[in-house]
């Protein structure tokens, strides 16, 4: 066993607990999810009904936690499988997309106009203070309608991440933020560091994955 000590966020009861546990490397992701459930008495301890998370990317029953990227001190999120669902998406889709904003998590009206504008002219108009950005995956459960920008259409090689970048507008200014996607964000052309908000500015360039977008507010 080569141990690894990680933080585990679940819900409880309605409320949200964090608990430090040691993992085994050589386990799946499977075997975590039983350890966790029983070590956390938590009211069912079959995978099936439990996902787990890393940086909000599901990771699948059969692999390994070292394949996975597990790594000392990493938080992960025990998440509760919707029955309904037929695959790990949609318990993301109904667990993460209505924390992060846009449309399926709210924010406030947009007090400005602000778009996103591709080469040829056509726009993804941006009409609430958390906008999210990114690719629509109806067979994972994730509909364009929880997006505000949806960029399925452009991203023909598949670089744009399900839910990819954070558009958010406080105090008057706009920032952009990369949710941990897999092929970045780029404003300007210059790469940004994950989960870190970025100020942006009309006219400014923003590259998910793939995709260029120029972005206009005022």
């Amino acid at each position: 066993m080569i141990p690894v000590n990680v933080s585990v966020q679940f819900i409880r009861d309605g409320a949200k607990e964090t608990a430090r546990l040691t993992l085994s490397m050589d386990w799946t992701t499977q075997q975590a999810i039983v350890h966790i459930a029983t070590t956390l008495r938590l009211p069912q301890t079959d995978p099936a009904h439990f996902q787990l998370l890393r940086q909000r990317m599901v990771l699948p029953n059969d692999q390994k936690l070292f394949e996975a990227g597990i790594q000392e001190h990493d938080i992960l999120q025990l998440v509760a499988a919707d029955p309904n669902a037929t695959t790990a998406g949609q318990v993301m889709a109904g667990n993460l997309f209505s924390r992060l904003g846009g449309k399926q998590g709210g924010g406030d009206p947009l007090p400005i106009s602000a778009a996103l504008f591709t080469r040829a002219g056509a726009a993804f108009v941006l009409r609430r203070t958390r906008s999210l950005v990114g690719r629509a995956d109806p067979a994972l459960g994730i509909t364009p309608d929880m997006l505000d920008a949806d960029l399925t259409e452009l991203d023909a090689n598949l670089s744009v991440s399900r839910p990819h970048a954070l558009i958010a507008y406080a105090n008057g200014e706009f920032t952009v933020r990369d949710l941990y996607s897999q092929r970045g964000v780029k404003l300007n052309g210059v790469t940004l560091p994950a989960n870190t908000a970025h100020p942006l500015k009309d006219s400014d360039w923003l590259t998910f994955g793939e995709v260029e977008l120029q972005f206009r507010c005022g």
